[in-house]
């Protein structure tokens, strides 16, 4: 008796779940007239896309950085990309002289593990633009033995089946407190 409630509180709590967000939708939809007191730039209308091509380019992208395949790239970079890095750094380049710039810091490293953390698929559905959103932990062990680990958020932004633009933000680990 024990084993059936044990699958059916999660089962039935699940169900109550999916339909309360059912609901939830039309209600949802009625709080978009709230007047908020800022009005986003670029977009406030977004959704879950469910283009699974997206997501799989953009995750191989990170899968090939930490495997050093590189030579991939052509399959999920666009012809230009634009980058912006943590610190400010801004790039445009060709996907080739991008596949370079990368090479040159990968073969830096003698590995680098990534755990990604979250993943959001998104489409602005005012401006009809695909995004990826990444955060993950990322350990990278340099050839000369130093170890650097940090928290990165990185929005992917998708055209035409490739990436062309992502922006990244970067968060350092906390150290561990001293003993005493």
């Amino acid at each position: 008796m024990k084993k059936i409630l044990y699958l059916f509180v999660p089962v039935a709590a699940g169900m109550a779940l999916l339909a309360s967000c059912k609901s939830d939708t039309k209600s949802a939809a009625k709080a978009d007239t709230t007047t908020l007191p800022y009005k986003a730039s670029y977009s406030s209308s977004f959704a879950i896309s469910d283009s699974t091509k997206n997501l799989l380019g953009v995750l191989q992208s990170y899968k090939d950085w930490e495997n050093n395949k590189l030579s991939n790239a052509p399959a999920y970079f666009a012809d230009t990309v634009a980058m912006d890095f943590p610190g400010g750094r801004k790039i445009k380049l060709g996907r080739d002289s991008l596949v370079h710039f990368f090479q040159k810091y990968r073969d830096s490293l003698a590995s680098s593990k990534i755990d990604m953390v979250a993943i959001i698929n998104l489409q602005s559905t005012d401006k009809n633009e695909e995004w990826v959103a990444t955060w993950y932990k990322q350990t990278d062990t340099f050839k000369t033995g130093k170890v650097d680990s940090a928290f990165y958020h990185d929005v992917n932004r998708i055209k035409k089946g490739k990436i062309d633009y992502v922006t990244s933000f970067k968060q350092a680990l906390l150290a561990a407190p001293k003993k005493k």
